[in-house]
C-alpha cells in the first residue's frame, strides 16, 4: 500500500527541491515561456487589427476598419505626415515588459509589468491636438468627418498628401468608433493576471 504523505511532509519535500538551483531555474523558465506565449498572442492581435493595418498602410490605404464608411483612410483622416510611421512608436512601447520573480522556500510567483493604457495614449498623440490621443479617439470618436476632403491625387496643402479638412461641411455621416487598444490591453492584462495568480 502506498504511503500517504502529510501536508508537512509534502512541504518539506518541496522545500528540499527548491534548494536545488536547477529546479528554480526550470520553474522560472516555465513561467517565462507561458508569459511569452501571452505576449506573442497580444502582439499578433495588435498587428492583425484593422486599425493597425490601415494606418500602417499609409496615405493610400483603404478604410478596412470601417470607421470612415469606406471614405479615404485613417492615415489621412487623422492627419499624419506623409511618409511617417505612427504605428512604430506604439509597437515599440507595446513590446516592452519587465518580469520579476518572488521566490520563497517552497514556491515561486511571477510579477509582470507591461505598458499601461495611460502610457499607450501618451504615445499616440493626435498630430493637430496637443494632449489628445488618436488611439483613444479611435474608440471614442474623432471629429471632422463632415469636413474631410480626400483626393486620389496629391494636395499641396495636405500634411498626409491626399486629404485636407475644409472650412465648411462637404459630406454627411460621422466617424464610427471602434474598439482598439483598450480591448486588446484588457485581454492582455487579464491573461497576465491569471498567470501571476499561479503558484509553482
Amino acid at each position: 500500500m502506498a504511503a500517504i504523505l502529510s501536508t508537512q511532509d509534502r512541504r518539506s519535500i518541496t522545500q528540499q527541491a527548491f534548494r536545488d538551483k536547477s529546479v528554480r531555474v526550470y520553474l522560472k523558465k516555465q513561467l517565462e515561456d507561458r508569459f511569452k506565449d501571452i505576449y506573442k498572442e497580444f502582439i499578433t492581435s495588435f498587428d492583425a487589427h484593422p486599425v493597425t493595418q490601415e494606418i500602417e498602410g499609409g496615405a493610400r490605404s483603404t478604410n478596412i476598419s470601417g470607421t470612415l464608411g469606406g471614405v479615404g483612410n485613417l492615415f489621412t483622416y487623422i492627419g499624419f505626415d506623409s511618409g511617417s510611421n505612427p504605428i512604430k512608436p506604439l509597437r515599440n512601447l507595446l513590446e516592452t515588459y519587465d518580469i520579476r520573480y518572488n521566490i520563497t522556500k517552497d514556491r515561486i510567483q511571477i510579477t509582470i509589468e507591461v505598458p499601461t493604457k495611460e502610457e499607450v495614449f501618451l504615445a499616440t498623440p493626435l498630430p493637430w491636438a496637443m494632449g489628445r490621443s488618436w488611439a483613444k479617439g479611435i474608440e471614442r470618436g474623432i471629429s471632422g468627418f463632415g469636413e474631410y476632403l480626400v483626393k486620389n491625387t496629391r494636395l499641396a496643402r495636405s500634411k498626409s498628401g491626399f486629404a485636407i479638412q475644409t472650412d465648411s461641411k462637404i459630406r454627411g455621416g460621422r466617424f464610427s468608433n471602434t474598439s482598439y487598444m483598450s480591448t486588446l490591453l484588457n485581454n492582455y492584462y487579464k491573461k497576465i493576471k491569471q498567470l501571476e495568480n499561479k503558484t509553482f
